[in-house]
Protein backbone atom coordinates (compact mmCIF):
# COMPACT_ATOMS: atom_id res chain seq x y z
CA UNK A 1 0.00 0.00 0.00
CA UNK A 2 1.29 4.02 -0.85
CA UNK A 3 1.72 5.70 2.73
CA UNK A 4 -1.77 6.90 3.58
CA UNK A 5 -0.29 10.53 4.46
CA UNK A 6 0.50 12.44 1.17
CA UNK A 7 4.34 13.98 1.21
CA UNK A 8 4.37 16.93 -1.12
CA UNK A 9 7.16 16.68 -3.67
CA UNK A 10 8.71 18.33 -6.63
CA UNK A 11 11.02 16.65 -8.65
CA UNK A 12 12.83 17.16 -12.21
CA UNK A 13 12.09 14.31 -14.42
CA UNK A 14 14.76 12.89 -16.99
CA UNK A 15 13.68 13.97 -20.49
CA UNK A 16 14.71 10.59 -22.09
CA UNK A 17 11.83 8.95 -20.42
CA UNK A 18 9.13 7.72 -23.05
CA UNK A 19 6.49 9.01 -20.65
CA UNK A 20 8.19 12.68 -20.83
CA UNK A 21 8.75 12.68 -24.38
CA UNK A 22 5.29 11.87 -25.09
CA UNK A 23 4.23 15.06 -22.41
CA UNK A 24 6.55 17.67 -24.32
CA UNK A 25 5.13 16.34 -27.78
CA UNK A 26 1.53 17.18 -26.49
CA UNK A 27 2.42 20.83 -25.52
CA UNK A 28 0.59 20.48 -22.56
CA UNK A 29 1.50 22.80 -19.82
CA UNK A 30 0.04 20.79 -17.30
CA UNK A 31 -1.86 16.86 -16.89
CA UNK A 32 -2.45 14.50 -14.54
CA UNK A 33 -1.23 10.82 -14.98
CA UNK A 34 -0.97 7.79 -13.20
CA UNK A 35 2.39 6.43 -13.35
CA UNK A 36 2.96 2.58 -12.87
CA UNK A 37 5.61 1.54 -10.36
CA UNK A 38 8.61 -0.20 -12.36
CA UNK A 39 9.82 -3.83 -11.32
CA UNK A 40 13.13 -1.99 -9.77
CA UNK A 41 11.80 0.98 -8.28
CA UNK A 42 8.71 -2.08 -6.46
CA UNK A 43 12.11 -3.74 -4.94
CA UNK A 44 13.42 -0.37 -3.47
CA UNK A 45 10.20 0.62 -1.89
CA UNK A 46 9.86 -3.29 -0.54
CA UNK A 47 13.17 -2.13 0.69
CA UNK A 48 11.85 1.15 2.32
CA UNK A 49 8.90 -1.35 3.92
CA UNK A 50 6.55 -0.13 1.28
CA UNK A 51 4.44 -2.98 -1.03
CA UNK A 52 3.55 -2.25 -4.32
CA UNK A 53 1.77 -4.00 -6.19
CA UNK A 54 2.25 -5.15 -9.84
CA UNK A 55 -0.96 -3.37 -11.01
CA UNK A 56 -0.62 -0.43 -8.28
CA UNK A 57 0.40 3.39 -9.70
CA UNK A 58 1.05 6.55 -8.54
CA UNK A 59 -0.94 9.27 -9.17
CA UNK A 60 1.23 12.41 -10.70
CA UNK A 61 1.09 15.59 -11.92
CA UNK A 62 3.59 16.41 -14.79
CA UNK A 63 4.22 20.29 -15.29
CA UNK A 64 6.14 21.82 -18.03
CA UNK A 65 8.87 24.31 -17.42
CA UNK A 66 9.93 26.31 -20.58
CA UNK A 67 13.54 27.86 -19.72
CA UNK A 68 15.85 29.39 -22.50
CA UNK A 69 17.07 26.86 -24.77
CA UNK A 70 15.65 23.94 -23.06
CA UNK A 71 12.53 22.25 -21.92
CA UNK A 72 12.17 20.67 -18.33
CA UNK A 73 9.41 18.90 -17.25
CA UNK A 74 8.73 18.68 -13.24
CA UNK A 75 6.88 15.39 -11.07
CA UNK A 76 4.94 16.83 -8.63
CA UNK A 77 1.62 15.83 -5.84
CA UNK A 78 1.07 19.72 -5.88
CA UNK A 79 -2.43 19.93 -7.56
CA UNK A 80 -3.94 23.07 -9.42
CA UNK A 81 -7.35 22.52 -7.53
CA UNK A 82 -4.98 23.35 -4.83
CA UNK A 83 -4.20 26.84 -5.92
CA UNK A 84 -1.18 25.49 -7.46
CA UNK A 85 -1.11 26.98 -11.15
CA UNK A 86 1.22 25.73 -14.07
CA UNK A 87 2.84 29.61 -13.94
CA UNK A 88 4.15 29.13 -10.21
CA UNK A 89 6.25 26.22 -10.70
CA UNK A 90 8.42 28.02 -13.39
CA UNK A 91 9.92 30.67 -9.92
CA UNK A 92 9.88 27.27 -7.79
CA UNK A 93 11.99 25.19 -10.46
CA UNK A 94 14.58 27.94 -9.98
CA UNK A 95 14.56 27.71 -5.73
CA UNK A 96 16.36 24.27 -5.83
CA UNK A 97 19.48 25.58 -7.46
CA UNK A 98 20.54 26.94 -3.94
CA UNK A 99 19.98 23.37 -2.68
CA UNK A 100 22.04 22.06 -5.63
CA UNK A 101 24.91 24.34 -5.65
CA UNK A 102 25.25 23.29 -1.98
CA UNK A 103 25.34 19.57 -3.24
CA UNK A 104 28.36 20.58 -5.58
CA UNK A 105 30.03 22.19 -3.04
CA UNK A 106 29.96 19.39 -0.15
CA UNK A 107 30.79 16.92 -2.76
CA UNK A 108 33.30 19.13 -5.00
CA UNK A 109 34.79 21.57 -2.66
CA UNK A 110 34.79 20.71 0.34
CA UNK A 111 34.43 16.43 -0.88
CA UNK A 112 32.74 14.95 1.32
CA UNK A 113 32.45 11.33 -0.38
CA UNK A 114 36.23 11.52 0.35
CA UNK A 115 36.20 9.49 3.68
CA UNK A 116 39.14 8.60 5.51
CA UNK A 117 37.84 5.45 6.34
CA UNK A 118 34.68 2.91 5.32
CA UNK A 119 33.35 2.46 8.93
CA UNK A 120 30.28 3.64 10.53
CA UNK A 121 32.24 5.64 13.01
CA UNK A 122 34.67 7.23 10.23
CA UNK A 123 31.91 8.01 7.96
CA UNK A 124 29.92 9.90 10.68
CA UNK A 125 32.86 11.56 12.27
CA UNK A 126 33.89 12.43 8.82
CA UNK A 127 30.66 14.07 7.22
CA UNK A 128 29.99 16.01 10.69
CA UNK A 129 33.44 17.71 10.44
CA UNK A 130 32.45 18.81 6.85
CA UNK A 131 29.05 20.49 8.04
CA UNK A 132 30.72 22.02 10.52
CA UNK A 133 33.60 23.51 8.77
CA UNK A 134 30.92 24.79 6.22
CA UNK A 135 28.61 26.34 8.50
CA UNK A 136 31.94 28.09 10.14
CA UNK A 137 33.09 29.11 6.32
CA UNK A 138 29.40 30.20 5.77
CA UNK A 139 29.61 32.85 8.78
CA UNK A 140 32.82 33.80 8.26
CA UNK A 141 32.73 34.91 4.79
CA UNK A 142 29.28 36.44 5.32
CA UNK A 143 30.95 39.81 7.37
CA UNK A 144 33.92 39.48 4.57
CA UNK A 145 31.07 39.73 1.87
CA UNK A 146 29.82 42.71 3.56
CA UNK A 147 32.99 44.55 3.21
CA UNK A 148 33.23 43.84 -0.30
CA UNK A 149 29.38 44.67 -1.00
CA UNK A 150 30.47 48.51 1.11
CA UNK A 151 33.52 49.15 -1.34
CA UNK A 152 31.86 50.33 -4.46
CA UNK A 153 34.69 49.96 -7.42
CA UNK A 154 34.63 50.75 -10.77
CA UNK A 155 35.00 46.78 -11.75
CA UNK A 156 32.71 45.87 -14.37
CA UNK A 157 30.71 42.88 -11.96
CA UNK A 158 29.68 42.66 -8.54
CA UNK A 159 32.15 40.49 -6.53
CA UNK A 160 31.86 37.89 -3.99
CA UNK A 161 34.16 35.38 -2.13
CA UNK A 162 36.05 33.01 -3.35
CA UNK A 163 34.67 29.62 -2.27
CA UNK A 164 36.73 27.34 -3.33
CA UNK A 165 40.13 29.43 -2.10
CA UNK A 166 38.70 30.76 1.19
CA UNK A 167 37.57 26.81 2.06
CA UNK A 168 41.12 26.44 1.62
CA UNK A 169 42.52 29.06 3.45
CA UNK A 170 40.22 28.25 6.32
CA UNK A 171 41.11 24.22 6.34
CA UNK A 172 44.54 25.40 6.87
CA UNK A 173 43.73 27.71 9.88
CA UNK A 174 41.04 25.64 11.53
CA UNK A 175 42.84 23.81 13.71
CA UNK A 176 44.87 27.19 15.13
CA UNK A 177 41.33 28.47 16.00
CA UNK A 178 41.05 25.88 18.49
CA UNK A 179 44.56 25.60 20.07
CA UNK A 180 45.37 29.20 20.54
CA UNK A 181 43.92 31.75 22.88
CA UNK A 182 44.42 34.85 20.36
CA UNK A 183 41.72 34.33 18.01
CA UNK A 184 40.68 37.02 16.69
CA UNK A 185 44.02 37.75 14.67
CA UNK A 186 43.68 34.93 13.04
CA UNK A 187 40.15 35.28 12.39
CA UNK A 188 41.38 39.31 11.02
CA UNK A 189 43.77 37.60 8.68
CA UNK A 190 41.44 34.84 7.50
CA UNK A 191 38.78 37.88 6.94
CA UNK A 192 41.56 40.04 5.00
CA UNK A 193 41.97 36.66 3.08
CA UNK A 194 39.03 36.40 1.98
CA UNK A 195 38.16 40.10 1.03
CA UNK A 196 41.25 39.70 -1.36
CA UNK A 197 40.70 36.50 -3.26
CA UNK A 198 36.97 37.63 -5.22
CA UNK A 199 35.29 36.52 -8.14
CA UNK A 200 33.06 38.71 -10.39
CA UNK A 201 29.06 37.55 -10.61
CA UNK A 202 27.74 37.27 -14.32
CA UNK A 203 23.95 37.39 -14.17
CA UNK A 204 22.01 35.77 -16.60
CA UNK A 205 24.49 33.08 -18.04
CA UNK A 206 23.08 29.85 -18.92
CA UNK A 207 25.42 26.61 -19.86
CA UNK A 208 24.24 23.32 -21.48
CA UNK A 209 23.61 20.28 -18.94
CA UNK A 210 26.85 18.20 -19.15
CA UNK A 211 25.61 15.28 -18.49
CA UNK A 212 28.18 12.91 -16.24
CA UNK A 213 29.46 9.26 -15.70
CA UNK A 214 27.89 7.51 -12.68
CA UNK A 215 30.47 6.71 -9.89
CA UNK A 216 32.51 3.59 -10.39
CA UNK A 217 33.11 1.38 -7.50
CA UNK A 218 35.90 2.65 -6.62
CA UNK A 219 36.43 4.49 -2.96
CA UNK A 220 36.17 8.12 -3.83
CA UNK A 221 35.96 9.56 -7.60
CA UNK A 222 34.90 13.70 -7.77
CA UNK A 223 34.12 15.39 -11.07
CA UNK A 224 35.09 18.80 -10.59
CA UNK A 225 35.07 21.62 -13.12
CA UNK A 226 37.91 23.65 -11.37
CA UNK A 227 41.45 22.26 -9.59
CA UNK A 228 41.02 22.71 -5.75
CA UNK A 229 43.01 25.29 -3.91
CA UNK A 230 44.02 22.64 -1.39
Amino acid sequence: MWQAEERKFVIRAKEKLKIIKHFIARGKRSLVIYWPATPSARQGMKKSGYTVGKNDALKVRLVRVDLPGSVEVLITNLWEEEGHSPEEFKDLYFLRWGVETNICLQTNILQMESFTGLGVTSVLQDFYATVMIANLHSVLIKDAQQSVDIQENEKMYPMKINKNKSFAKLKSCIVFLFIYEDVQTILLKLNAYFVKNLVPVRKGRSFPRMRKNQQTKSKYKTFPNFKPAY
